[in-house]
């Protein structure tokens, strides 16, 4: 109750305190003449005195009479306002959003929860038929206005398939939608309207009451994509396995018969390259799939994200007429992350963003420590977190579209051969997801778009040494091959990256040793290297070269065939494992088994 309300109740009380004074003392005089003149008459006419009594009493029971129906009609007026007032109260500090209207459209109450839902103040609508503007950017009526007017005929038309009618109240209705004006990114309410009745039944009003379930709705959707992810996961998991025999035999055979075109034959050979690349492409989707299906529990460690974003920038619009921006500072949070997993997303996330500007363009790329608390209304626990962003300046995405923006294989961009199906967005979500972060997407049509991405914090974060140093990726093993032959460079590229290895590929020992020893020197081992025996020089001096760097190495000899004397010894000469030229998948992955 307002200071402005209690003291125009005090003053409202002290009148009726006067009032029934005045009534009192006037009901007392009146007593009293109706008493002298029935004395007169009595004396007038030498009677008895019954005149004087019946009158007396008669202006008693008058004045009693009058003096209760004024004191009722002030306790019944007492009780509404005190009534009227617990009404407001209860309206008032209700968390719910509500608002009551008269038979005339206009607003009667309107409680502080709608204030704080609409940002509409109560003095700015009471008394007017503008709560429309609170939900709508045009006119048009709310459910209780529907039902003041008694239009049920009317509902389906504004509210088509989301109300129905309560199970609970009789006469009222209920739904939910979407208001795009509420708030920044419009908000999803619960609505319920009933009517208000007079005594005798005839509608006098109606109220309704809205209640905000935008986090459960996000929840719910976030419950239904991870479902989604599921289940693509289980039919991934029957597919792969199959599918990646079928690739291995298909590469296999295309790198047998590279290797035995002839030279002048460029018809075929071309062939081979288009079979070779479609098989790569099929290859990667495998790889996704299995990360549905596999990849469930990320290998976590704390890592640094600087130089995991700038190489991956570097990759995805190499030999493209767009630029990068980096905005990164040198004391930025290690991520716990699993850094084969988080570099896809980024892939992932910057090759949307080229697709997005096909004619060139900037992508702004920059992070932030940031501490989460439960005041962000972010669905993330409260803890440290890096926060990294890409901004493009593309065509923007359809706000309709933006809901079905990490559902599996589905896109907005036109097939064609160099543009994805539609998983690589489904598949960031969801291991952004399994790394306990958040993916956000903020677009305009023709304004651009912007992602941000929550990754939480090392706890271990020894930030300021490894952030603006290049990434140790030793999950992903590398292999170092050494041969003379261009095609069996190509094909080891070929199968190797099948298999799940990064290489590096030489033409001779003296490349061989500056790489082996740049790797050594930056912490950055090979599993394995596998040397051509077919070179001239031999490959005696190159092993014993590489031991004296690591006595540990894994080398596998690489031989021209059975007459390869190599081949015939190759344990005693210093190698661990040894495979004919050329070789094939199968015979690589069990060389390089452990």
């Amino acid at each position: 109750m307002t200071s402005k309300n209690r003291t125009v109740q005090k003053s409202y009380r002290k009148r009726e305190f006067l009032y029934l004074i005045l009534w009192g003392f006037a009901l007392v005089v009146g007593s009293f003449v109706f008493l002298y003149l029935g004395y007169r008459i009595d004396q007038a006419y030498q009677t008895e005195p019954f005149f004087m009594i019946g009158l007396f009493l008669l202006a008693v029971a008058v004045c009693i009479g009058k003096f209760y129906q004024v004191v009722w009609r002030t306790w019944a007026e007492q009780e509404l306002r005190e009534s009227e007032q617990r009404l407001f109260s209860i309206l008032q500090g209700s968390p719910i959003a509500t608002f009551v209207l008269g038979k005339d459209h206009r607003v009667i109450y309107w409680n502080g929860a709608i204030e704080a839902l609409s940002k509409i103040k109560a003095e700015d609508v009471i008394g007017t038929s503008h709560h429309w503007k609170a939900f709508y950017n045009i006119q048009r009526p709310c459910m209780a206005d529907l039902l003041v007017d008694e239009a049920l005929d009317a509902i389906p038309q504004w509210y088509s398939g989301t109300c129905t009618k309560s199970k609970l109240i009789a006469a009222a209705y209920e739904g939910m939608d979407f208001f795009p004006v509420l708030g920044e990114k419009g908000k999803w309410l619960r609505f319920t309207a009933a009517v208000i009745r007079d005594s005798s039944g005839y509608v006098i009003g109606a109220t309704e009451t809205l209640e905000d379930i935008t986090e459960q709705k996000q929840a719910e959707e976030e419950l239904i994509k991870i479902k989604k992810l599921e289940s693509l996961g289980i039919l991934a998991d029957g597919i792969a396995n199959d599918f990646g025999s079928l690739l291995s035999a298909i590469l296999r055979n295309i790198f047998l018969a590279k290797i035995s075109v002839d030279d002048e034959d460029k018809t075929l050979e071309q062939g081979l390259e288009i079979a070779e690349k479609a098989s790569l492409q099929a290859k990667e989707l495998t790889n996704r799939l299995v990360t549905f299906s596999k990849g469930g529990n990320p290998i976590r460690k704390s890592t640094p994200l600087v130089p995991l974003l700038r190489e991956m920038a570097a990759m995805t619009i190499h030999d493209t007429n767009i630029l990068c921006q980096f905005d990164l500072p040198d004391d930025l949070w290690n991520v716990d992350i699993d850094d084969n997993q988080i570099k896809e997303v980024i892939r992932n996330l910057l090759k949307n963003a080229r697709e997005a500007m096909p004619d060139g363009g900037m992508i702004h790329v920059r992070a932030e420590n940031i501490v989460v608390s439960t005041g962000d209304n972010l669905p993330l626990k409260e803890g440290k977190y890096v926060k990294w962003s890409l901004v493009d300046q593309g065509i923007g995405i359809p706000r309709e579209h933006l809901e079905k923006l990490f559902e599996p294989y589905f896109t907005t961009k036109q097939k064609s051969s160099s543009t994805g199906i539609g998983l690589g967005l489904a598949m960031s979500y969801a291991i952004v997801k399994k790394h306990d972060g958040l993916i956000n997407v903020k677009s305009e049509q023709r304004m651009g778009t912007t992602v941000d991405v929550y990754l939480p914090a090392a706890q271990d974060n020894d930030r300021y040494a490894s952030n603006n140093k290049y990434f140790d990726d030793t999950n992903r093993e590398r292999i170092l091959v050494m041969d003379q032959d261009a095609v069996m460079r190509d094909a080891a590229e070929i199968m190797l990256h099948f298999l799940g290895y990064d290489g590096d590929f030489v033409r001779n020992p003296e490349e061989a040793l500056q790489h082996y020893r740049t790797a050594l020197a930056a912490n950055r081992p090979y599993r394995a290297v596998i040397l051509d025996s077919t070179l001239p020089e031999g490959v005696e001096n190159v092993l014993r070269a590489l031991r004296q760097m690591n006595p540990q190495i894994k080398a596998i000899i690489a031989g021209g065939g059975d007459h390869d004397v190599h081949l015939t010894d190759f344990r005693t000469q210093g190698f661990s494992g040894a495979v004919v030229r050329p070789y094939t998948i199968d015979d690589l992955r069990a060389a390089l088994a452990p």
